[in-house]
């Protein structure tokens, strides 16, 4: 038995991802025999039920589609010969089901979560078995996820492995600004600006000519009180609110640097001639998408690996086919107050994330349950995720597969991608690439990769950021969330013109004395481990 506990937070900022319940009959725990994941098994076992929760991702099942009963789920439950009595609440519910859930003791057989910090403390308490057993003897799930990915999925207090993380490896590398081209055409003679002064032409002409227009927008997600749109102006400054970077040999979250300042003091002259949005403070996911598609926001910041996704959206969509995305290359005249380039610079992601699957210490057959797993990363389900069926979703011509852009973008299989929680959202790039050229422009299509490919360049070469390795102790993870709350309550309110820019500045010292303890522990660290964290490929600890 594990102990019960009161609610547990889980942050809403991470990527969702999803898990499976099975087990299997006439075996003991770590039995289970290789599988090469293209045929199922376990047909010579009685099907048995297990229970499931997972998160959608993001992807609502449509209308019409069963979570427990569809073509996708079915090839999981054929292929470990298992019922699932499947559980998968609306993202509006999930983070509140799933404390529940932990703090009951009464789990499902096969959780997924977003949430290493809810469930690794719940499995610390008895609540998940250690996968290793089964992980070493699957080749199925180690085609997509290493050795090298598994210690980093490890929890750091136990070395345990609680959890079959999702892949980030196919991802293309590195973040930074996406600009609407043919907006750039339209204002500024189809001219890339090359500095702070050039953007904020180009925006304020876009304002002057549609005064209705939102140049510039803004998500709330969470604690998160800025991503996406909110984080362009940032982004020339070298920061981005809730980043730590490496300085003097010092690790510092970039609330603290004088860079940070700047930007706020520009966003709130954005703020004052309306080309920031009014609402940028408390704009949900819905209506900040409505700014993008509908209102012509010129800029918004984004990973290097959704570009694609969200280009050949709007592309194929005939109300928005004429919006054409790029990756904005990096500053040519930086702002004085910049203290480096470099710092300008996109990092690498590590190939996880905070996704995982967790099988229940009181799971009816682990055995099976683990085959569940084994059934997310079949080569059947990513096939049928990715490219459907010839003749249906796709055709062959010259040896190569042809994708049906619109059909396999058909919201009624589209949905599907939230079962990707082994090989990863970010897998699947040959046919994403198809998809984009089915439906864009051919110098689009080129100036787009290029872009894309040019960004992972540059994040290759600047290497992981020194937190990517860093685990904080509780004590001070249980920080962050404040923290963030912190960063944004004084950004917003300094733009807003609710605190003068010297009121600002006490809030940088006061963050200094509320959470300074988290990054003198990240700099104790790192300068401990440096030549473990060179190796690692982190290039920032020499900064």
């Amino acid at each position: 038995m594990w102990k019960k506990k009161k609610a547990l937070s889980v942050s809403l900022a991470a990527v969702l991802s999803a898990s499976v319940l099975v087990a299997g009959c006439g075996k003991t725990e770590g039995e289970t025999g290789a599988s090469d994941g293209k045929e199922p098994a376990n047909k010579q076992q009685e099907k048995i039920k297990l229970s499931m929760f997972m998160s959608n991702s993001g992807l609502k099942h449509p209308d019409g589609i069963v979570p427990n009963e569809n073509e996708f789920i079915n090839i999981i439950k054929d292929y470990a010969n298992v019922d699932l009595d499947l559980e998968v609440p609306n993202a509006a519910d999930e983070a509140t089901k799933l404390n529940l859930l932990l703090a009951s003791a009464n789990l499902p057989d096969i959780l997924h979560s977003r949430s290493i910090e809810a469930t690794y403390d719940a499995a610390r308490q008895g609540a998940f078995i250690d996968l290793q057993k089964y992980y070493d003897k699957s080749p199925i799930v180690q085609k997509y996820i290493t050795p090298e990915m598994m210690e980093l999925a490890k929890d750091p207090q136990t070395g345990k492995l609680w959890r079959i993380p999702m892949s980030t490896a196919q991802a293309p590398q590195g973040y930074g600004n996406v600009v609407r081209m043919d907006l750039l055409k339209k204002y500024n003679e189809g001219k890339m600006p090359e500095s702070v002064e050039e953007w904020v032409d180009v925006l304020r002409k876009l304002k002057k000519a549609e005064p209705e227009s939102v140049p510039l927008s803004n998500r709330v997600i969470g604690d998160y009180g800025f991503s996406y749109g909110g984080n362009v102006v940032f982004q020339w400054f070298g920061v981005r609110p809730y980043n730590f970077r490496v300085e003097d040999g010092k690790v510092i979250n970039e609330f603290r640097t004088p860079e940070f300042k700047a930007a706020v003091e520009l966003l709130k002259q954005l703020y004052g001639e309306g080309i920031l949005d009014k609402e940028f403070a408390a704009k949900d996911a819905a209506k900040y998408g409505v700014d993008l598609t509908q209102k012509n926001t010129l800029l918004y910041s984004d990973t290097t690996e959704q570009l694609i996704g969200t280009a050949t959206g709007r592309l194929a969509n005939p109300d928005l086919k004429n919006q054409q995305l790029i990756m904005a290359p990096p500053l040519k005249k930086l702002p004085s107050v910049v203290k480096d380039a470099k710092y300008l610079e996109a990092k690498r992601s590590v190939p996880i994330n905070t996704h995982g699957i967790y099988i229940s210490s009181k799971s009816k057959d682990p055995d099976r349950a683990w085959k569940v797993i084994e059934g997310f990363a079949s080569d059947q389900l990513r096939e049928s995720i990715f490219w459907g069926k010839e003749g249906e979703t796709y055709t062959v011509k010259d040896g190569k597969r042809v994708p049906d852009t619109a059909k396999l973008n058909d919201p009624k299989r589209y949905w599907s991608l939230q079962l990707a929680i082994v090989f990863g959202f970010s897998d699947g790039q040959e046919v994403k690439q198809a998809k984009l050229a089915q439906v864009a422009e051919p110098e689009h299509y080129k100036a787009l990769m290029d872009s894309q490919i040019a960004a992972d360049k540059n994040a290759l070469k600047t290497g992981f950021g020194v937190t990517s390795f860093i685990d904080l102790p509780n004590d001070l993870s249980k920080k962050l969330p404040d923290s963030r709350m912190y960063i944004t309550q004084a950004a917003v309110e300094a733009i807003m013109g609710k605190i003068t820019m010297d009121e600002f500045d006490n809030r940088v010292k006061g963050y200094v004395e509320k959470y300074g303890a988290i990054d003198d522990f990240y700099t104790k660290e790192m300068n401990g481990r440096k030549d473990e964290l060179r190796k690692k490929g982190v290039v920032e600890v020499d900064w």
